[in-house]
């Protein structure tokens, strides 16, 4: 029996879109390939696959836009060997230039919320500087890019629990702090489903004065009290007047399997959207993507 539930709950999903086919997927570059092309063409082929998958974003935000989904994490891809290769200076591209400007343009237009979600490359409060180096790169490009295209979050994890929590998080607050302001202004940390739960995340980002992203299903696998409920106004809080969201997904086996399930159990969406209460949008991470939104959508009319 279908059940009818009425939300202004904002529904979205993450980069790739199984609606769209090919014309939802991204394209990439290994370094070995790149070394592996002639001098001439490296640069050729990076810019096409970077055009081509810029076009791709386009084409998923209108598709959003179309069918009422209001939320769209872009991909951490779109610009393969960004922070690899020096001579790789993408935002001089005039055709990339001219894409991201309409990537902008769509969103301000749509109203679409989007956001981008570094790799797990991005590790700022690692114990090796070399790693730190490499994150506020990865930061600073995913900054770069996101202002050419209109971003303003960007979640990341607060990362390795080498040396203890209380000794991660300083290291955290440390490196947090060498970022430049720019920066510091896009970032929203989010609960891990190993390291750090949601209490910790909370306190960080309150210390911090960042926005929190509660993922709820790294919840369920990591936590020491299941308070939820008693936590969210201060999660709202840390957005300071700006719509918060949460991660939505279920466990593929169970509710404490990490790996996600293809589709969100509708129960367990109802569950979140109750917790919620309209005063958060809902990113769901399900494998199978917009499908999985246009699932629940049908629910939600």
């Amino acid at each position: 029996m279908k059940m009818r539930v009425d939300t202004m709950t904002g529904l979205g999903f993450a980069c790739i879109s199984k609606s769209l086919k090919e014309n939802g997927r991204f394209r990439t570059m290994s370094v070995k390939t790149y070394n592996s092309l002639k001098p001439d063409e490296r640069i050729r082929r990076l810019r096409s696959i970077s055009v081509d998958n810029l076009y791709n974003t386009c084409r998923i935000i209108l598709w959003c836009i179309e069918n009422s989904i209001s939320l769209y994490r872009l991909s951490s891809g779109l610009i393969p060997l960004a922070g690899c290769v020096p001579e790789w200076k993408w935002w001089e591209d005039r055709d990339i230039r001219n894409m991201c400007e309409k990537i902008k343009k769509i969103v301000d237009e749509g109203k679409i919320r989007i956001s981008m979600h570094p790799d797990q490359f991005c590790v700022l409060n690692s114990d090796k500087a070399e790693v730190v180096k490499g994150s506020i790169a990865i930061l600073e490009h995913h900054n770069r890019l996101s202002n050419m295209v209109g971003n303003r979050i960007l979640v990341i994890h607060a990362g390795s629990g080498t040396g203890g929590k209380s000794k991660a998080i300083e290291r955290f607050i440390k490196n947090f702090n060498m970022l430049d302001e720019d920066i510091k202004k896009k970032i929203a940390i989010e609960n891990d489903d190993k390291v750090f739960n949601a209490e910790d995340i909370l306190h960080l980002c309150e210390h911090l004065g960042v926005p929190m992203v509660l993922d709820i299903h790294h919840h369920n696998c990591n936590h020491e009290k299941d308070n939820l409920p008693q936590l969210m106004d201060r999660i709202k809080s840390t957005w300071k007047g700006k719509r918060p969201k949460v991660h939505l997904c279920n466990g593929k086996t169970c509710p404490t399997d990490r790996h996600h399930a293809d589709y969100i159990d509708f129960g367990d969406y109802r569950q979140a959207a109750e917790l919620v209460k309209d005063e958060f949008d809902i990113m769901m991470e399900c494998k199978e993507k917009d499908l999985a939104v246009l699932k629940i959508l049908t629910y939600c009319i």
